[in-house]
């Protein structure tokens, strides 16, 4: 099962690599960060950068959340394992499970796990004509898009609370992203 570690935004990869240093991997398979491409526009090109898509969140996953949480009092700057508050862990919710596996491009290996950029078509005045990637998965009400810009933003119930979620967006007639 998925279990979310909250810790400072911009320390999450210094949280996996003292999870991964110090734990014991026999109590936990993967240790990750989801992160999102991301278009900016830099000298005059569309470069691809990668973002976190839960900033300050970092998921493991183990079937021993008590252990883990034990261990972790060894680990700097550990904030918490997300919970109901009674010292009991909660795992991520298996259709939240579900719907991360589907949009991450992990092959299988989470340590690197990527939301790739949504390619979107639009007609000749800008409306958005249709999605391919992530944003397929939510209802097209619920998505605001920035063209311009080159992201998406979707309000949707994620980790036990509501969250506005950042993808990356292409536009089909983009050319090639370096």
């Amino acid at each position: 099962m998925w279990y979310v570690i909250q810790t400072v935004t911009g320390k999450e990869e210094e949280l996996m690599l003292f999870i991964r240093t110090l734990l014991s991997r026999e109590h936990f398979e993967n240790c990750f960060m989801i992160r999102a491409e991301w278009l900016k526009r830099l000298g005059g090109e569309w470069q691809l950068q990668l973002r976190p898509l839960f900033p300050g969140y970092v998921f493991i996953e183990t079937d021993e959340p008590e252990r883990i949480y034990m261990e972790l009092k060894s680990v700097p700057r550990f904030s918490r394992l997300l919970g109901n508050g009674k010292n009991e862990f909660i795992p991520v919710k298996e259709a939240e499970e579900r719907f991360l596996r589907a949009i991450i491009d992990s092959s299988g290996d989470f340590s690197s796990s990527v939301v790739r950029l949504t390619v979107v078509k639009t007609d000749v005045i800008g409306n958005v004509v249709s999605v391919e990637g992530a944003l397929e998965f939510f209802e097209r009400e619920n998505i605001k898009v920035n063209l311009h810009k080159r992201y998406a933003m979707v309000k949707t119930l994620m980790i036990g609370e509501e969250r506005t979620l950042i993808f990356g967006i292409q536009l089909e007639k983009d050319k090639e992203i370096k």
